[in-house]
């Protein structure tokens, strides 16, 4: 059943970047679903599940962007990767902390970027003034929002 949830939120984020974000272009920008589901599913169900989540997500907005394919399969994938291992070793827990944690995934979702680009020497345009900054905060909010749906989720399950 976990797959099932998996599925349906790549599918949910995957609508949200081709459909909604033509008519919201300001949502498009300060918000990257893909980020926060491979951070997300990292931080709560390991490695492997937000490599996957990563990895699907990245490949999926790569081929649908007009992008080079892979930029971001990289990037989320390793976003998943390491919010996995964050999620083993600390104790994430509280609003605070994973408004932090969810910033800094999107952080590093750009360091990645911007390190794919350098290498493939293509440069990247990131966007200017305060929408990075709105682009970490909207992404942490849904981060929080994601990791409390997927811990009533889990509560569920076992009752």
């Amino acid at each position: 059943m976990r797959v099932v949830g998996v599925v349906a939120c790549i599918l949910v984020a995957f609508v949200f970047h081709t459909v909604i974000a033509r008519y919201f272009t300001f949502l498009a920008s300060y918000l990257d679903l893909f980020t926060v589901l491979a951070a997300g599913f990292g931080l709560m169900r390991g490695r492997m599940v937000g490599m996957t989540t990563g990895l699907v997500g990245g490949l999926l907005q790569d081929a649908f962007s007009g992008g080079l394919l892979g930029f971001n399969g990289i990037a989320k994938t390793s976003v998943g990767y390491l919010a996995g291992i964050v999620g083993h070793n600390l104790i994430i827990r509280g609003w605070s902390t994973r408004l932090l944690f969810f910033a800094v995934a999107t952080l590093a979702d750009s360091a990645i970027l911007a390190g794919v680009g350098h290498i493939a020497e293509l440069p990247r345009v990131f966007g200017h003034g305060l929408n990075f900054f709105y682009l970490c905060l909207g992404n942490a909010f849904a981060g929080i929002l994601l990791v409390k749906s997927l811990e009533r989720g889990e509560h569920s399950e076992l009752d």
